[in-house]
């Protein structure tokens, strides 16, 4: 308690520090054209800005002191920032001189980052900072055991360096959200009002600095939970079963590779132990850990009678041979074992055990529908994120998502109809507003415009089978022209996350020449 104290207090210092090294520049002061920074210049502001943001804790639901910092940051630069309820952060910075007429710009990202941990190392999320590794030769940011956040601190050290007078630009305004990886919360919860007179947003959350992206799906979460119903078991040997050594993988962005699901390959060889006359009581069953993520693992509880043992491990052993067999190419790592444990444990209900296998076997689960209109795009899809049961109850959680509505209430209408007839109690949370692609966006002839001229090559435009805040924007104000952008950024949300500095002048160049022409765009002139 002692160390993990002074680690925060030191942690503090740091921060405030970093603060006051920072806030050399006065608000609203332009030292210079872009064109005056070079590549190394720019890398150096936003590795600082993400050094300075990395000493604050923000995972997701904890955006408490990101949220204040943040606050306070923008009032030392001169600022007047808004703070809601949702620790939503919103604040105005006037224009460059000679570029008070343009027309207002929102840039935008979100302050929250998903918190991975290397195996032994001893990190609290909510207490200790990322310690960054810059490493020039190989051109890359990274984090020491931890994933780095440049999901969406790369955004936030942007927007910091632009508010510190380091880019040209129009009457812009700054807006920080929370709970974008795990709700959108902060959307959601946000005022229509920091949208009003806004005509165009950028939004920095894309992960690929060729490409400018446009639409987005719709997301819903189907979540349910049952009663437990334990009693002593009739067998006399029980059994732990595992099936591991899945990609996983984030069920927007890899449910068209066709990974395995680890709850439902291990749910399929207990309900094959069913068909094979293997009589087996259920004690518990646990897999996947959020409804967006394939599961890449699950583990249950069975037990058995003694004499049967030999033949589940014959069948075990047969259905992992399918398993690598079916999924050849996609999942090279496939573990499926059989271990027996001491004592027998209670178990569910013969009923109880039924419905939990007829509910993770029937679920729609993977790619449903492609798109008809763009090549490769996933139209709609679910994804079966957790499910568990033990002796305090039974919880499932789905990710199901598209980008045409009758698809995603026909997907929720069956979810719902199966949970019900399997016994749960089932309701859906809303994850993410669609955003349909707009092809008369003018911001969007304006970025492949400055891009082309920047690269000597196109942009790739493209959508994409996951939900941004972007929806939820439209909802609010359905004028305002939109586009994503982002650096190149592998290995979100593990430990191996790693942000390319290359990429950083790249993204700034193409912000700033869609800022320094951002008229052009308002006259329709792209």
């Amino acid at each position: 308690m002692k160390k993990r104290g002074i680690r925060s207090f030191l942690s503090m210092v740091m921060a405030v520090l970093l603060t006051g090294m920072l806030l050399a520049a006065p608000a609203g002061a332009v030292s210079g054209d872009a064109s005056d920074s070079t590549a190394e210049d720019i890398i150096d502001y936003v590795v600082e800005n993400m050094s300075l943001i990395s000493q604050v804790p923000r995972p997701s639901h904890h955006e408490e002191k990101i949220s204040a910092f943040l606050t306070d940051w923008a009032k030392q630069c001169g600022f007047s920032p808004i703070q809601d309820e949702a620790l939503n952060v919103c604040f105005d910075i006037p224009a460059t001189e000679g570029m008070e007429n343009y027309p207002l710009m929102v840039l935008q990202g979100h302050m929250d980052m998903v918190v991975a941990v290397a195996d032994g190392k001893d990190f609290d999320p909510l207490e200790d900072p990322i310690t960054l590794i810059r490493d020039d030769e190989a051109g890359t940011l990274t984090a020491d055991g931890t994933s780095l956040g440049s999901d969406d601190g790369s955004a936030l050290a942007i927007m910091m360096a632009i508010a510190q007078g380091k880019m040209n630009h129009g009457p812009l305004r700054i807006i920080v959200t929370t709970d974008e990886e795990d709700g959108m919360e902060g959307a959601f919860s946000m005022s229509a009002d920091w949208l009003e007179g806004v005509a165009y947003l950028i939004n920095i959350d894309n992960e690929c600095s060729d490409e400018v992206l446009v639409s987005t799906t719709a997301g819903n979460s189907v979540r349910g939970t049952g009663a437990a119903d334990m009693r002593e078991a009739s067998g006399n040997l029980a059994l732990e079963i595992s099936l591991g050594g899945l990609k996983g993988g984030h069920s927007g962005m890899e449910i068209d590779k066709g990974r395995l699901n680890g709850v439902i390959g291990l749910a399929g060889f207990l309900k094959e132990l069913e068909e094979k006359g293997i009589v087996s009581e259920l004690a518990a069953f646990s897999g996947g850990t959020a409804s967006n993520a394939i599961p890449t693992k699950a583990v249950c509880s069975i037990v058995i009678d003694a004499a049967d043992r030999e033949t589940v491990q014959t069948l075990a052993e047969d259905y992992q041979a399918r398993l690598q067999q079916d999924y050849e190419g996609i999942e090279d790592g496939i573990l499926f074992e059989v271990k027996e444990l001491e004592g027998i444990p209670p178990v569910v209900s013969s009923e109880t055990y039924d419905s939990a296998i007829r509910f993770m076997t029937e679920i729609a689960d993977g790619v449903q529908t492609m798109s008809k209109d763009m090549e490769g795009l996933v139209e709609s899809s679910s994804n079966l994120g957790i499910f568990t049961l033990d002796e305090e109850g039974s919880a499932f959680a789905t990710y199901v998502r598209s980008c045409v509505a009758e698809l995603q209430t026909d997907m929720i209408d069956a979810q719902l109809s199966l949970a019900e007839e399997c016994g749960y109690e089932a309701e859906v949370v809303k994850m993410a507003d669609a955003w349909p692609f707009d092809p008369e966006s003018r911001l969007l002839a304006l970025t492949k415009n400055i891009y082309r001229e920047q690269n000597g090559e196109e942009v790739n435009v493209v959508a994409t089978h996951v939900g941004l805040e972007c929806g939820t924007f439209k909802q609010l104000n359905p004028e305002v022209d939109m586009i994503s952008i982002g650096p190149d950024i592998d290995n979100a949300h593990t430990i191996n996350e790693t942000l390319h500095l290359a990429s950083i002048p790249k993204l700034w160049n193409l912000i700033d020449g869609i800022l320094s022409h951002l008229n052009e765009c308002c006259q329709g002139d792209s």
